[in-house]
C-alpha cells in the first residue's frame, strides 16, 4: 500500500506540474498568437436569412477570384467561456491571415460582421518576452515590411469585397436598402507599428 501511494503521489506531481506549465503557456501566447489587424459588422433591419446558405454563398464568392492557397471552412467560436454555446462562423485563411465571418439573426434583423487576424511566429512570441531588450530584438528580427502590410490589405480587401457582393446580392433579391458608403468601411487597428 505504501508503494502504491508514493506513485500516486510523485506521478501526480508530474501530473500537477503539466497542467500548471500548460496553463502558463496558453496565458503567454493566448493573447499574442493573433493580433487583431480589422473589423467589421452592419445589421440590416427587418431583414430574416440563413446563416447556412449566406456561408453557402461567400464560400463561392470567395473561391471565385483565384486566389490561391486559401482554405475556406466553417468553424465555432464560443460565445463566452468553456461551458457557453457556440457560434458558427466561416473561416478563410490564407498565408499568415485568418478571416472570420460571422452571419447571424439578431432580433428582426441578420447580422454580419467578420474580423481579420494575424498570425505572429512562435519564435517572435518566444523573443518578444525576453525581459527589457525582447520587443525591440523581436522588431529587429521579425521586422513589419512592406509586403506584410500589403498582404494583408490585399487579403482584407478580397475579403471584405466578397463579403458585400453576397449582401448586395441578399439584399437585391428581397428588395432591402443598399449599404451606405460609411456603412461599407473596415475598421483598421494599427498592429503593424514600424
Amino acid at each position: 500500500m505504501n508503494e502504491i501511494t508514493f506513485y500516486l503521489m510523485r506521478y501526480g506531481m508530474y501530473a500537477v506540474y503539466g497542467i500548471v506549465a500548460f496553463l502558463f503557456l496558453k496565458f503567454i501566447f493566448s493573447k499574442t498568437l493573433k493580433n487583431h489587424h480589422s473589423r467589421w459588422n452592419t445589421l440590416i433591419d427587418n431583414f430574416d436569412y440563413s446563416p447556412k446558405e449566406f456561408y453557402a454563398r461567400l464560400k463561392t464568392e470567395l473561391e471565385s477570384h483565384g486566389v490561391t492557397k486559401i482554405s475556406i471552412k466553417e468553424t465555432t467560436h464560443k460565445e463566452g467561456g468553456v461551458m457557453s454555446h457556440s457560434r458558427l462562423y466561416l473561416r478563410a485563411t490564407w498565408k499568415d491571415y485568418q478571416y472570420d465571418i460571422c452571419g447571424a439573426k439578431f432580433g428582426h434583423g441578420f447580422f454580419i460582421s467578420w474580423w481579420l487576424l494575424y498570425k505572429d511566429s512562435i519564435g517572435k512570441i518566444l523573443i518578444s518576452k525576453i525581459p527589457f531588450i525582447g520587443s525591440w530584438l523581436a522588431q529587429k528580427l521579425y521586422p513589419v515590411t512592406y509586403y506584410r502590410i500589403d498582404t494583408a490589405s490585399m487579403f482584407m480587401s478580397y475579403a471584405q469585397s466578397s463579403v458585400l457582393k453576397v449582401i448586395e446580392d441578399i439584399t437585391n433579391d428581397k428588395g432591402v436598402r443598399a449599404l451606405t458608403e460609411a456603412e461599407r468601411k473596415p475598421v483598421m487597428n494599427n498592429i503593424f507599428i514600424r
